[in-house]
């Protein structure tokens, strides 16, 4: 893994990393992180991933890792004004690195969670940069509780900043998410996959789980209001293949009936969608203990559909 800054059009750096050991590389994956976590925890599936001839190249988003580190400890937020195309457009300067980088070979967007609505903007605004999208741990919600939680949000900014956490709207949706495992002796991460090494890991590492502010909070509800509209949606290439894998038991997606619900939405539109539902698994599919399972289907996505690129 190489580890190096990337310069955003806005002057910003981006700490960046570069999955390479790969003999005869064949695609690249643009991995896309979700919230309140960091590229690097992926560093086993992306080694996994050049095994088998695949690049992946990923970043830490404003906000999150190194790069809120370096941007003087702003874990948890994006900016004042137009956070979430901001972080979009980060992706785009990601990608147009890769093809620079990797010329000739397709990239498929792989987006985890928050990362997930991420990489669905961005496949709206420029699906002809790659040759497949692969959405993880994604949902789809009621516009009306999505523009609840997006009002909720800007009032709290109005009164208190745009950097103040915002603990009462974390606790209201990233806390609730334990419910279902909650006990005595719950750490709080039971939801996001079965593996108590994994759960381990996530609390232990001080870059990860942080309360988003209260603008990061607002700006990633307008990302899914925008996602969720159908005539924004009509703007990616309609022969764009996209795969959707998520978790049986993944409270984000309301085990398993948003992903569903989406799926049927791309597919009245009329787009190649494909659904993959895990029995028993959680939210991080990637570090699930059938984890193999899921990079099998992603492998198989990837070989499908690699000639398929600009």
């Amino acid at each position: 893994m190489r580890e190096f800054q990337l310069q955003m059009i806005d002057g910003k750096e981006l700490t960046t990393y570069e999955w390479t050991d790969v003999k005869n590389p064949v695609a690249v994956i643009q991995l896309v992180h979700g919230s309140a976590e960091r590229a690097a925890r992926y560093d086993e599936f992306a080694r996994r991933m050049n095994e088998q001839g695949i690049v992946v190249v990923a970043e830490d988003h404003r906000g999150h890792g190194k790069t809120a580190i370096l941007e003087n400890q702003e874990l948890g937020f994006f900016a004042k004004k137009d956070g979430w195309n901001i972080i979009v457009e980060d992706l785009k300067v990601i990608n147009a690195y890769i093809k620079r980088n990797w010329q000739g070979l397709p990239i498929f967007m792989l987006g985890h969670s928050m990362g997930s609505f991420m990489a669905r903007t961005y496949a709206c605004k420029y699906s002809e940069t790659i040759s497949g999208l692969i959405l993880s741990g994604t949902a789809e919600m009621p516009r009306l509780l999505i523009n609840l939680a997006k009002n909720m949000s800007a009032i709290e900014m109005l009164f208190k900043g745009a950097k103040h956490p915002a603990k009462f709207i974390w606790n209201m949706s990233y806390k609730n998410l334990n419910k279902k495992w909650d006990s005595e002796t719950s750490n709080g991460c039971e939801w996001q996959c079965q593996d108590p090494l994994v759960q381990g890991w996530f609390i232990d590492d001080k870059l990860c789980g942080q309360v988003f502010s209260t603008s990061a909070f607002r700006d990633m509800f307008k990302g899914m209001l925008f996602n969720s509209k159908n005539k924004n949606i009509k703007y990616m290439r309609n022969d764009l293949p996209i795969i959707i894998i998520s978790g049986e038991d993944d409270v984000v997606g309301q085990y398993g009936k948003t992903p569903e619900k989406l799926h049927n939405k791309l597919t009245s539109l009329g787009y190649d969608s494909e659904l993959i539902i895990y029995p028993k698994l959680r939210h991080e599919i990637l570090f699930e203990l059938d984890k193999n399972l899921v990079e099998q289907d992603i492998l198989k996505f990837i070989n499908q559909n690699k000639q398929n690129h600009f």
